[in-house]
């Protein structure tokens, strides 16, 4: 049995890696906020990191970036569409919506390569780590039970840790409750973050729950059913895409260390 480590046992054995950079991904979500704060507050050096997937409700990115400047936090912000060329709504409007075979295909285009961006921002040795810490927690799911002893992680460049990954649910309630960390209203009503809607995971009755948070966003969802639909693809936001469609994007499932809140739904 693994281990059960602490957070600064962790974020030690990260630091002797001496990465280069130091970035905690910052969704909007609880689990995130516990891990930017903690983060924020015990390790020198730190940067706040907010995707910006394009498809997401933009009073979570809001938020992220009041609360931020509220604690005096640098931020960086990647965007999806405008740093990375990804279009969410020219990529549905190509494929169908994504369904669950295809999420890690999003996760690919809207995040991944946003985390590439970044390397290429501030990377600037052939040998240098660039550390991306995030809220993954044991008991979120079975997937992750199977982080135990994994809590550092490495892929090419990039060196994911997971500082809070053995706290429960209820400390990383009482430990936002004790800092006073602002909540999102967002997460407080939708029940996640809300930082991206691809509609992997999208369940019926989704879409109403979103219009209850931001019409807007419901609405723009809506109009881009009927552009979907009419190049070709008869499947709505909230549906699984027919076997042939789900087969492609199956061919093209990828890692995915930086989509806490779908990866619990998996």
């Amino acid at each position: 049995m693994a281990r059960i480590l602490t957070p600064e046992e962790i974020v030690a054995r990260a630091l002797s890696y001496k990465p280069a950079e130091i970035f905690i991904g910052y969704s909007g979500g609880n689990d995130s906020a516990a891990v930017v704060h903690w983060m924020m507050n015990n390790v020198p050096g730190c940067k706040v990191l907010h995707i910006n997937t394009g498809i997401g409700i933009e009073r979570t990115r809001q938020h992220v970036r009041e609360t931020c400047a509220a604690y005096g936090w640098e931020l960086v912000e990647i965007r999806a569409k405008e740093d990375c060329g990804q279009d969410y709504d020219t990529i549905v409007k190509k494929y169908g919506f994504p369904g669950p075979n295809g999420h890690q295909f999003m996760y690919r285009r809207l995040k991944e390569r946003c985390i590439e961006h970044l390397l290429r921002i501030y990377k600037t040795k052939r040998s240098d780590k660039i550390m991306i810490a995030t809220g993954i927690r044991h008991d979120e799911s079975k997937n992750r039970a199977g982080y135990a002893g994994r809590e550092i992680n490495f892929k090419g460049a990039q060196m994911w840790v997971n500082p809070l990954y053995w706290w429960t649910g209820t400390d990383m309630r009482q430990y936002i409750d004790a800092a006073k960390m602002p909540r999102n209203p967002v997460s407080q009503m939708l029940g996640m973050s809300g930082e991206c809607l691809c509609g992997a995971y999208a369940h019926k009755g989704e879409m109403a729950l979103v219009r209850l948070v931001c019409p807007a966003t419901a609405d723009r969802l809506k109009r881009l059913e009927d552009e979907v639909k009419a190049c070709g693809h008869e499947w709505g936001w909230e549906d699984r895409p027919p076997t042939v469609a789900e087969q492609f994007i199956a061919k093209n499932q990828y890692a995915m260390p930086f989509c806490n809140g779908c990866e619990k739904a998996a």
